[in-house]
This record gives C-alpha cells, sequence and structure tokens, in this order.
C-alpha cells in the first residue's frame, strides 16, 4: 500500500514523518482538522525559523524599489531626450528650409550674373562691329597719301629755311 507524502508537515525528521504518514494513511477516514493536528507528533520537530523570509522579503522591497527609482529616471531621461529630440528636428528642418531658401536666392542671382554678362558680352560685340566699320570707313588710302605728302614738302620747306640759321647758331657756339 503507498502512503501519500503530499499531506506531510516538512519541518519534522524523518522517522516522525514517516511514522505521521503511516497514522493518516491508516486514519484516512478520519478528514477533520482535528484528527490530523492530533496525530502530529511535535516533540521532535525544529522550530520554524523564517528570519531568513523576512529578510529575503525585505531585499526583494528594497530592489522593487530600487527598480521603480530606476524606472522613474529612465523614464525622465528619454522624456528629456524625446524633447531634445524634438527640438534638433524643429532646428534640422529649419537649417534645411534657410539652406533651401539661400540656395534658390544663390541661383537667382547666377542666373541674373549669367544674363548681365550675356548682355555685356552682346554691347561689346556691337560696338567692336561698330569699331571695324569705323576703321573701314577711315583706311581710304588717298586721304593719307595727301597729308603725308603735304606734312613732307612742309618738312623739306622748313629745313631749307632752317639751314642758314642753324649754320649760323652752329658758329657761333663753336666761337
Amino acid at each position: 500500500m503507498a502512503i501519500d507524502m503530499r499531506t506531510v508537515e516538512p519541518l519534522g525528521s524523518k522517522s516522525a514523518l514517516l511514522e505521521q504518514a503511516m497514522r493518516r494513511n491508516r486514519a484516512a477516514p478520519k478528514s477533520t482538522n482535528e484528527s490530523f493536528f492530533s496525530d502530529l507528533d511535535m516533540s521532535d520537530m525544529l522550530p520554524a525559523d523564517f528570519d531568513w523570509l523576512k529578510q529575503d522579503k525585505e531585499a526583494i522591497e528594497n530592489l522593487v524599489r530600487q527598480m521603480d527609482a530606476s524606472i522613474g529616471q529612465l523614464n525622465e531621461q528619454l522624456r528629456d531626450m524625446g524633447r531634445q529630440t524634438r527640438a534638433i528636428d524643429q532646428f534640422t528642418r529649419k537649417s534645411k528650409t534657410q539652406f533651401e531658401d539661400e540656395q534658390k536666392l544663390l541661383f537667382k542671382q547666377i542666373q541674373t550674373l549669367n544674363a548681365l554678362l550675356k548682355r555685356q558680352l552682346d554691347i561689346l560685340n556691337g560696338v567692336e562691329r561698330q569699331i571695324e566699320q569705323v576703321e573701314i570707313k577711315q583706311n581710304n588710302f588717298l586721304p593719307h597719301l595727301g597729308i603725308g605728302l603735304i606734312a613732307g614738302l612742309m618738312s623739306a620747306v622748313t629745313i631749307l629755311v632752317s639751314a642758314p640759321l642753324v649754320m649760323i647758331a652752329i658758329d657761333y657756339f663753336r666761337a
């Protein structure tokens, strides 16, 4: 016949526990609490020491408090990081918008400069064409030939007229 050890109090010696189990098994029809406690032999039982359980309970409560505090600090840090992330996102969006606006302005300025340079080139090309037309008109050979002949004749007459005077001046400076 099997002995049911599930209902045996675990804080007694092995022999006392075995005796209790055997008595319970014989008196199985009795199932009241009084018969259960009357069958127990408490003489050789060790006194229960639950101080370790109290210490463990206190340690667990302290650990839970520390974990709650750590979770609270972590939650606050996460909130701060969320605020900082939002501030960084706003700054990034603002900077990006400013950069895009400045880039658009720069492109407009470049287009304006390109248009101005093109206009200047067109004007300079027009001036160059006009100068070429003026030079072509002024390059007639006959007027220049006439001017050269007249200038040459005037130089010859000047030399002939001034030669005797120059000779007198040279003689005067030698003496």
